[in-house]
């Protein structure tokens, strides 16, 4: 008899029934695509190969290889001021770079004067460069500490100053090493809160149950208050990619010691060019080295 019942009530909304699966179909199938496209969208593996063989014939280039602790072995470059100890500024770039020409563009561009006094130090990330693997926020945080370890065993490098600078995507690597190891200070361009914050800046879908399809969840709220170090925080309101109540929101969780420069008109991936943002940085680099922050 029940049966019969719900064979009836099936064959009089079936109509209804087979439009309601199709929108489940349709829903299930977005976020598949979403779960399984986010990171082609969230990294572009980069490999510049020409810039690595141009700077390997200049003076104070030097390619950098290790073997971390835990088994990888990771590539980058280091700009190196002189052959004495000195601080040092460690790199985290954006989702496009790599370190090879990263450093060509500060040498084509003379900006090496606004890092004067120190050495400059890019590893790149997972699946980046000549690394093997693939780029995943909780391996960009391992990356992150054995670049530190690495860096602070160095006989010309000062490890009681070594500045972490992150820019965009690698503010994430830079907030959660300035939260583990004990920096001199901690430079964020375009920084954001967590990686929720990204995805709906593109597609204002992810809370609740829609959190869950986030891989890439980049908490940086949840180490900044753990930041001692001062923090230098450079951010657009104007930044299409990043957005700027994400970067604010974030510098209120560190301590008080938080020098925050706010940009107005400017777009996410023309924060560097813009005149006073490296000075900016430069005045940071020389109160940490003065020992005055």
């Amino acid at each position: 008899m029940i049966k019969e019942i719900i064979k009836e009530i099936i064959k009089k909304n079936s109509t209804w029934i087979r439009r309601v699966c199709s929108v489940l179909l349709i829903f299930a199938t977005g976020c598949g695509l979403i779960y399984v496209m986010q990171d082609s969208m969230m990294f572009h593996n980069v490999n510049d190969q020409g810039s690595r063989k141009f700077l390997q014939n200049m003076s104070g280039y030097s390619d950098v290889m290790f073997t971390a602790g835990n088994g990888k072995t990771y590539h980058g470059m280091m700009h190196q001021t002189s052959n004495e100890k000195s601080p040092l500024v460690i790199y985290f770039g954006g989702n496009g770079e790599v370190s090879y020409r990263n450093l060509r563009m500060h040498d084509a561009l003379n900006q090496w004067r606004y890092f004067a006094g120190y050495n400059y130090l890019f590893v790149d990330y997972e699946g980046y460069g000549l690394n093997d693997g693939r780029p995943h926020y909780l391996n960009m945080y391992e990356h992150s500490i054995a670049v530190f370890d690495y860096a602070a065993s160095l006989q010309n490098i000062d490890s009681s100053r070594i500045v972490v600078m992150g820019y965009s995507l690698g503010t994430g690597s830079a907030v959660y090493l300035a939260a583990n190891r004990l920096v001199a200070g901690l430079i964020l361009i375009a920084p954001f809160a967590n990686g929720y914050d990204l995805y709906n800046n593109i597609l204002p879908i992810f809370a609740g149950p829609m959190r869950l399809l986030v891989k890439q969840k980049f908490p940086s709220d949840k180490y900044a208050p753990h930041v001692i170090c001062p923090t230098l925080i450079i951010a657009s309101r104007n930044d299409e990619l990043i957005p700027f109540s994400s970067s604010q929101r974030l510098s209120k969780l560190f301590s008080d010691n938080v020098d925050f420069m706010a940009l107005d008109n400017v777009r996410h991936n023309y924060i560097f060019q813009i005149r006073g943002v490296f000075s900016r940085v430069q005045s940071f680099l020389e109160e940490v080295a003065a020992g005055k922050m």
